[in-house]
């Protein structure tokens, strides 16, 4: 299948045409004014058989590259857990010791509506991603157009010379081969001073200029292939309690806060778990609520209640 695309894409048989079209589907990211575009998440609706290919060459290049072990959840034996609790620990074992800690939430500002193609290419190369490989990822990104489908109207196509397709399996890795790896390499410390999950970075240090100049630096490297940091939501905390001031990026304030919301996981500047208990308990609330048309059946029985129970809830 491979050898046949990579024939017709080199050929650019108009076979491969339906590839290059697709409907995107705005999702509204349940927080901001549902008014505001910016709150809205565009997923790609692609060809199914454009997917199967996608799975095939993401299967390829994984192969190939070897990302950062601080990339968690894009390596072996390191997922999002693991960041979650290195970062409650770190946080912990610096307020026993009475120690300050100066952690921060960097924002990349739409990194997925923001990649160019050719830097997709060029972080593909440097991790010794082969010629054939790329071509196949080039045809995919070939002279593609979509539509916006809303509730009352489909808009007419618009071409696409930039971002990457918001959805499909190989997205999530360019961005991480992209821009934590490829970019951010040298930039990048030992764990948990750098934890990184996609575009989301935190950043940590015992020096509060220490950190000043690594926001500094991570601000400046990725704003040269069009990552540009969201200082308005890039978000500043210390262990230090006493700590009034926050830091500056480029002469700008970052937002302080006590409570950090990482992987969907919060993160106190006190190091308690009374955020996380009290999450965990409205998580289940809603499950229960979800699922509440099926447990509150008298028509089913209570065997099959106990097993949605237990997987949903």
């Amino acid at each position: 299948m491979t050898n046949g695309v990579l024939q017709q894409g080199r050929r650019r048989e108009k076979s491969l045409l339906h590839w290059q079209r697709s409907t995107t589907i705005p999702i509204w990211k349940r927080k901001g004014n549902p008014a505001n575009s910016a709150n809205y998440c565009p997923i790609r609706l692609l060809s199914h058989s454009m997917k199967i290919f996608e799975r095939i060459i993401d299967s390829r290049v994984r192969d190939i590259i070897r990302v950062s072990m601080n990339l968690c959840g894009f390596v072996a034996n390191c997922g999002t857990t693991d960041a979650i609790h290195a970062a409650h620990m770190s946080i912990k074992k610096h307020r026993e010791k009475q120690e300050p800690l100066h952690p921060a939430l960097l924002d990349l500002e739409k990194a997925f509506n923001c990649v160019s193609h050719e830097v997709i290419w060029y972080a593909l190369r440097w991790h010794g991603v082969p010629e054939e490989l790329i071509e196949c990822v080039r045809i995919l990104y070939a002279d593609q157009r979509s539509r916006v489908q809303a509730d009352t109207c489909t808009l007419a196509e618009f071409p696409i010379s930039v971002s990457l397709h918001r959805g499909p399996v190989l997205s999530p890795l360019f961005v991480v081969v992209l821009v934590m790896d490829a970019i951010t390499r040298d930039l990048q410390r030992p764990a948990p001073w750098t934890l990184l999950y996609a575009d989301d970075v935190m950043l940590a240090s015992e020096q509060k200029e220490d950190l000043e100049s690594q926001m500094q630096a991570w601000s400046e490297l990725p704003a040269w292939f069009g990552l540009r940091l969201n200082v308005k939501k890039t978000e500043y905390m210390t262990t230090n309690l006493g700590e009034p001031s926050t830091i500056q990026d480029d002469d700008n304030d970052l937002r302080k806060t006590e409570c950090f919301k990482y992987l969907e996981s919060s993160l106190p500047a006190d190091g308690s778990l009374a955020h996380e208990d009290v999450a965990c308990i409205k998580a289940v609330c809603l499950k229960w609520h979800l699922m509440s048309g099926v447990l509150c059946n008298k028509n089913i029985p209570h065997a099959f209640k106990s097993k949605v129970c237990r997987a949903a809830v």
